[in-house]
């Protein structure tokens, strides 16, 4: 007869001390302990499976990112995350204004990555929410929600769309968190619980400002650091790997990643600290400043600051092709090579990157990849590539059927789905400042 092992509670890891190490320990408490069974039973059609009771492999777990096959041939994607490998561990230095107390980061969100520096977002709408917190308070999990509130902050006081936010864009893209992977009756608002739990609980062991304070780097008006220095001194927190830093356009620093692989379920499995899955640091090499946080009813003592520098996507401006000879986007979204571009305003969103929009509307990527402007729209979060290009799910490249020229208007389909249509024309994307 073969083993099987049903999906279980989140085990105990027995110390000399008794206490259980926090690295491989998720926040669970009472809570989740008297609500959730130790069995989940999904309904997945699967080989491992048995009878109704969804089965992971007693030995050996496997690791994401190190997969043999590509998902989901093989591979239980209730019990490793794939194809989204590599989970991020991002924290955040809000200075001005200051957010959380003075010798602590805060924690930013839990991300999916695919193991080769692009990403999936906003994976099920279905699972969306508009409310974490009314969801948590309704299932009664106040313990979690109250260490949320220490410790997940958001800089413009909206901490509840923070966390909403990250949970539409990044936790419904973990694929161990799908409801099926919990039993015959799909659970939606467990995988919720257990994604913020493991974050809390992940970040809590993370002391970034300790870290840095350990190597002497502690913030100040007046220094300005190398960036080798700063990674010399996360190492210690990194297990000797780097991870990767966030720079504002000025230089200061404002946000670490930490990158993991996972042995099994990304809610309670074991991170395994690993390299970067892509160049994505936004810091210069050298004159780092790493400032004081400034409250709102404090005004600090210093010199005056510099002159404010001009975001990329900021603003109002074209979306140009290339270089800008080869033609710009016009207002539906498409590419144009003749007459004139749209202008575009784009605006900063509330949790990270960049929001864009045209006379006819906001801007997004639809469901199969084409970059479309329209009053129906919901606004995508872009971001900003280290060389000033547009990206979008981290991915910078664009294709078309064929290069625009005369009238003729070219539709954009970003990254994965250029390739998966066979578009023989990349193009990328840059801001021209109006």
């Amino acid at each position: 007869m073969s083993q099987r092992a049903t999906i279980m509670s989140p085990p105990e890891f027995n110390t000399p001390n008794g206490e259980t190490p926090s690295l491989f320990r998720p926040f669970f408490g009472p809570f989740v302990r008297d609500h959730f069974p130790t069995q989940r039973p999904a309904r997945l059609e699967h080989p491992n499976q048995v009878s109704n009771y969804h089965t992971c492999p007693l030995t050996p777990e496997p690791l994401s990112c190190h997969l043999p096959v590509a998902p989901p041939d093989t591979v239980d994607t209730c019990c490793v995350n794939a194809p989204g490998g590599q989970l991020l561990l991002a924290q955040f230095w809000d200075f001005a204004p200051g957010v959380g107390p003075t010798d602590k980061w805060t924690l930013h969100g839990l991300w999916p990555d695919n193991c080769d520096g692009s990403y999936e977002q906003f994976c099920d709408d279905t699972r969306v929410v508009n409310s974490i917190e009314t969801v948590f308070q309704t299932a009664g999990a106040t313990e979690l929600l109250a260490s949320m509130r220490d410790t997940w902050k958001s800089n413009s006081g909206n901490d509840d769309g923070l966390w909403t936010h990250e949970w539409n864009k990044h936790g419904t893209c973990i694929s161990t968190l799908a409801p099926t992977c919990y039993g015959p009756k799909e659970n939606i608002t467990a995988p919720m619980i257990e994604y913020f739990a493991r974050a809390v609980d992940l970040h809590s062991t993370l002391d970034t400002f300790s870290a840095l304070a350990n190597a002497g780097i502690v913030p100040s008006w007046n220094g300005q650091l190398n960036k080798t220095v700063i990674l010399q001194a996360m190492s210690s927190v990194s297990d000797g790997h780097n991870v990767t830093l966030g720079c504002t356009r000025s230089g200061v620093l404002s946000e670490v990643w930490y990158h993991f692989n996972v042995k099994g379920r990304a809610q309670d499995g074991e991170y395994i600290f690993t390299e970067p899955d892509g160049i994505k640091d936004s810091c210069p090499e050298t004159g780092i400043k790493y400032l004081p946080k400034v409250f709102r009813d404090k005004k600090p003592v210093h010199s005056p600051p510099s002159p404010p520098i001009t975001e990329p996507f900021t603003g109002k401006g074209y979306v140009i092709v290339n270089d800008g000879t080869q033609g710009c986007l016009i207002s539906g979204g498409e590419w144009y090579s003749s007459g004139t571009c749209a202008t575009i305003r784009g605006s900063a969103s509330e949790f990270g990157g960049v929001e864009l929009r045209s006379s006819r509307g906001p801007c997004t990527v639809s469901e199969k990849g084409r970059f479309v402007c329209g009053r129906r729209v919901t606004p995508a979060q872009f971001t900003v590539g280290e060389n000033g290009e547009l990206l979008y799910g981290g991915v910078g490249t664009w294709g078309a059927y064929q290069r625009a020229a005369g009238w003729l208007k070219e539709g954009l389909w970003n990254g994965k789905w250029a390739e998966q249509l066979q578009l023989p024309v990349e193009v990328k994307l840059f801001w021209r400042a109006l």
